[in-house]
């Protein structure tokens, strides 16, 4: 028995008032508002011509609308559709939790080890104080065993261990005869600092393991998948999210949340993008869609790109682990607390008679200072929680960073490429004027065969701004031949009468013997006014010159101002002409511009920009800059969120450049955040130890020092957090 097919609401055709099913609908017409579904051809051409169901005398009522029960197979859950009317502050992403509770028992007994060994002047006292901070001690050792998994042994049990010693050293030095109450006291206080540690540990841990959760919450435990393609009724399976593998195919319809990452493959949808987007965007065959996105209106069907834990929302947890192809920074905090830890061990092993103090217990008081001392949890601690911080909060604001390596290395850029044909502009150019350099011209007859050139070329922007023009118009592209594509130039052709026919740049032009001499006073006027100018020639002479203007997108102005602000060299990249690229530059205060370039001509720039010192960062489009994202160190595509194209750099779910800008100050904070703390915890927790080593420092100095440490470095994740909530607040 095949499983039902799904079901959503009905709607009515605008133009005859049938009621359609949105899934299975003969024409969709997409406007600002919305979608609008149409029972087929007539409908749309009706609906198009202005004649709207209500106006139509002779109309039969329709039947009342109701939403209908989704019918389901009775061996299968239902999936639960989320409300899609808003999305999701970053705030309340997940539920608060309690937070973790102060040892107050290990702390208590700690406490009451230090009041018992100020009065102790017996050795019973001074047992019973040495046994109160054993328990204190033994108690943080347990509870330091939840940190195992991601820190190892040595960083979790150092501290616990020392402190161990430490309640050892004080009976110690009173059964001999020493009667030391400083050592007593010690132990007590290290004792209770090491119980600190752990909550201090998980206290800090609480903001990003929050936001890691409130990622995955929306994630589907169930998504559907078609068993049948040829089946007009689409039917589909509902299976675990984590059954799905890539390459597969899986739909989601409105309301639902989509479980994987993808690439749509048919219909056509309006979808929330990120966690903390605001306003829906359509999407339809070929865009990607992030795992976590809320359809809002439509259906869609996906292929699978990625998977399981290999999501966006789900990678960026991984992004603290010293793996290989890590951050450095991270692998480099592992290295100190591998072989630090191996260091103190032998400190505190082999390294007894270094020390000051004289006797058993001056030896081992000295070994349990060592361990204490030693900052081992706070660089791991440090180095990892900023990356993930900084990965997984740019994943809720749809950026995503492939590797902890692209994060740390977007955090270390000197120079950023950008082109500027929709990247820094808003990428849907409009033409402004045909000037006519013939006075004999036909406005019409020239528009038209420049309509008919691109209508058979590659599709490009310049390209369908010709064709919406002559539409608006109403001009019919005339028929041509032999069309040619110039990728960086422009498009050649041949009219039925054998003329040939250039669209495109000024080397176009040139190339085929053309001169533009008669056409530069023209093109100069538009490219003056930031605008780009295209040459049409045909039988051998220029005839008219095409001005489209392309906006500065609303955000470009803040995005460069950003990577100004981290001190970011920024360089407008562009196939466009040098006054048109001057005029963008200047509206941006940007003094570098590289500009008339092929796409293998901007690649090429970009390698020499590298060559000078420092990485690159190429911001861009996947398809039309490639060559330019490919040459760079760290490639930054716009809206590629989720393709399979995004295998390297950064990926971004909108187009907008300033999450490009926020990427790069992202990484460029957390990078800082964690060398700022393992270096801190190593060049503080260094000296210490070495004091500890030769005497200088008691147990409970070592202790109390470290626990500092921690307080400072442990938080770096959280801290940065805050930091990005203030510089960069979702949009």
């Amino acid at each position: 028995m095949h499983p039902a097919r799904p079901t959503v609401r009905l709607r009515s055709c605008p133009a005859c008032g049938k009621d359609v099913d949105p899934l299975r609908a003969g024409r969709v017409v997409i406007l600002e508002d919305g979608a609008r579904y149409l029972c087929g051809q007539p409908c749309r051409e009706a609906f198009l011509r202005g004649e709207r169901a209500h106006e139509r005398i002779s109309r039969i009522p329709p039947k009342p609308r109701s939403v209908p029960e989704r019918v389901r197979d009775a061996t299968r859950p239902r999936i639960d559709l989320a409300s899609a009317s808003q999305s999701t502050p970053l705030a309340s992403l997940a539920p608060p939790e309690p937070p973790p509770v102060p040892p107050w028992p290990a702390l208590v007994i700690a406490l009451a080890g230090v009041v018992v060994g100020v009065v102790a002047d017996t050795l019973s006292a001074a047992a019973l104080s040495a046994g109160l901070s054993f328990l204190a001690a033994l108690a943080s050792m347990i509870s330091a065993r939840t940190m195992l998994p991601q820190v190892g042994w040595l960083p979790a049990m150092a501290g616990p261990a020392g402190a161990l010693l430490a309640s050892v050293a004080a009976f110690v030095s009173w059964q001999d005869g020493e009667g030391q109450r400083g050592l007593l006291v010690g132990a007590g206080i290290a004792a209770g600092a090491i119980s600190l540690r752990a909550w201090l540990d998980a206290r800090a841990r609480v903001p990003v393991d929050r936001l890691v959760r409130g990622l995955r919450r929306p994630l589907p435990p169930r998504v559907r998948v078609p068993i049948e393609h040829e089946d007009p009724l689409l039917r589909y399976e509902e299976v675990r999210t984590e059954k799905v593998r890539t390459g597969e195919e899986v739909f989601a319809v409105e309301g639902e949340v989509v479980g994987v990452d993808g690439v749509v493959q048919g219909g056509e949808a309006f979808v929330l993008q990120h966690p903390t987007a605001q306003t829906p965007v359509r999407v339809v065959p070929g865009d990607s869609v992030l795992a976590g996105a809320r359809i809002t209106e439509g259906a869609i069907r996906l292929l699978a790109t990625r998977v399981g834990e290999d999501r966006a929302l789900c990678r960026g947890a991984t992004f603290g682990r010293a793996q290989r192809g890590g951050a450095r920074v991270v692998r480099l905090a592992e290295q100190v607390a591998r072989w630090g830890g191996f260091a103190a061990v032998t400190f505190a092993l082999f390294g007894l008679a270094l020390t000051g103090n004289p006797g058993l217990a001056g030896a081992l008081a000295a070994a349990a200072a060592v361990l204490v001392a030693a900052p081992l949890l706070a660089a791991r601690r440090s180095a990892e929680s900023p990356l993930v911080a900084a990965a997984t909060s740019a994943m809720a604001r749809g950026i995503v960073f492939h590797d902890p390596r692209a994060l740390e290395d977007a955090g270390r850029i000197a120079t950023a490429a950008l082109n500027t044909a929709g990247t820094i502009t808003e990428g849907r150019p409009e033409v402004t004027e045909v000037a006519l350099i013939d006075d004999d011209g036909d406005a019409r007859t020239l528009l038209a065969l420049a309509a008919g050139v691109e209508a058979n070329a590659p599709r490009h922007p310049l390209g369908d701004a010709v064709l919406r023009h002559a539409k608006q118009k109403r001009i019919a592209p005339a028929a041509v031949r032999r069309v040619i594509h110039h990728p960086g130039r422009g498009v050649s052709a041949l009219t039925t009468g054998g003329e040939p026919v250039l669209i495109g740049n000024r080397q176009l032009l040139l190339d085929h013997g053309v001169s533009i001499a008669v056409a530069d006073t023209e093109a100069g006027r538009a490219e003056s006014r930031g605008h780009t100018a295209l040459f049409l020639g045909v039988g051998g002479r220029v005839r008219a010159v095409i001005a489209l203007r392309d906006e500065v997108g609303v955000g470009a102005r803040a995005a460069v101002q950003r990577m100004f602000d981290q001190r970011i060299v920024v360089v407008l990249v562009s196939g466009d002409s040098r006054a048109t690229v001057e005029v963008i530059a200047k509206q941006l205060d940007v003094n570098l511009v590289k500009a008339e370039l092929l796409p293998e001509e901007r690649a090429e720039e970009v390698r020499r920009l590298g060559a000078s010192g420092g990485l690159v960062a190429a911001v861009g489009r996947p398809g039309a800059d490639d060559d330019m994202l490919g040459a760079s160190d760290v490639p930054m595509l716009l809206g590629a969120a989720g393709s399979p194209g995004a295998d390297r750099g950064v990926a971004m779910a909108t187009t907008d450049v300033r999450d490009a800008a926020a990427a790069l100050w992202m990484a460029r904070a957390s990078r800082a955040e964690a060398l700022r703390s393992v270096l801190l915890s190593v060049g503080v927790g260094g000296p210490l130890v070495a004091g500890a080593a030769l005497g200088w420092v008691s147990p409970g100095v070592a202790a109390v020092a470290s626990v500092a440490i921690d307080a400072f470095a442990l938080p770096a994740g959280a801290r940065l957090l805050r930091r990005i909530e203030l510089r960069i607040p979702p949009r």
